[in-house]
């Protein structure tokens, strides 16, 4: 039987086939992290482990450690299609609810397997203890893992880039800093800051289709995101959002 092009674009819709695929793969990054999980256990599990036994076992924690970062990116990347899906089918709702800002980044830093992810790259900065904003906990994530990965994907590998969550008295921002490695040659000769409500591009950000989306997130906050290089070389990335607004009559 053929389909016809009314079932194909039903398929192709915000429930049809993107939607199925995103589901089956994340039932089997799942697996593999279950799988990790195992490894990690009885790779370290020997009570009076030799000289031999103790490489082998740090290679195998390394290893699994790789893994399950390689599966957290695969996970959220599936997430920025589904976003992404929903972008072009004009139907993204962002769901915002009042949120403790500050507790809601610490424990996402702290909670597995993100603790690990981040480890000694992410700062809090706090200028204010308390602070709440309407956002949609989910977008934050995915913003903040874009610029995580990002950031990774174009540091030296001896190098770690650094994160900042920085609360200050009307707004929190996520601060990003790295040294751009050698193949990332398109900031060569860019040295001006990227402002998300100009939407101008020069050639070399035409490589960095990733800002659209972190912009997007932002601008949903009611926020903004900033990229600015220095000597070609010295990067930084900055988010701004606002907290709740504060009404007096």
């Amino acid at each position: 039987m053929k389909a016809s092009p009314l079932n194909r674009f039903d398929l192709l819709g915000s429930r049809g086939l993107i939607e199925d695929i995103f589901h089956e793969l994340k039932s089997i990054l799942s697996s593999i992290l279950s799988s990790v999980e195992l490894i990690e256990l009885y790779g370290g599990n020997s009570s009076n482990p030799g000289q031999g036994e103790k490489a082998t076992s740090g290679k195998i924690t390394r290893q699994a450690g790789a893994i399950k970062s390689q599966v957290i990116e695969l996970e959220f990347q599936l997430q920025n299609v589904r976003i992404i899906q929903h972008i072009l089918n004009k139907s993204f709702e962002p769901k915002k609810n009042l949120t403790s800002i500050v507790f809601f980044l610490r424990n996402f830093m702290h909670d597995e397997p993100y603790d690990t992810l981040f480890g000694s790259t992410v700062e809090m900065e706090m200028h204010r203890e308390h602070a709440d904003a309407y956002v949609d906990e989910f977008l934050i994530k995915q913003m903040v893992l874009n610029i995580f990965f990002w950031m990774m994907k174009n540091s030296p590998t001896n190098e770690s880039p650094e994160m900042r969550f920085i609360f200050e008295e009307n707004h929190f921002e996520i601060k990003g800093s790295f040294s751009a490695n050698a193949a990332s040659y398109f900031f060569s000769s860019y040295d001006k800051p990227y402002d998300s409500g100009k939407l101008h591009f020069d050639t070399e950000m035409l490589n960095q289709r990733i800002h659209y989306l972190i912009s997007y997130i932002a601008e949903l906050h009611e926020g903004s995101f900033d990229v600015t290089v220095e000597a070609g070389k010295n990067v930084e990335i900055l988010v701004k959002i606002p907290y709740r607004p504060v009404y007096t009559l």
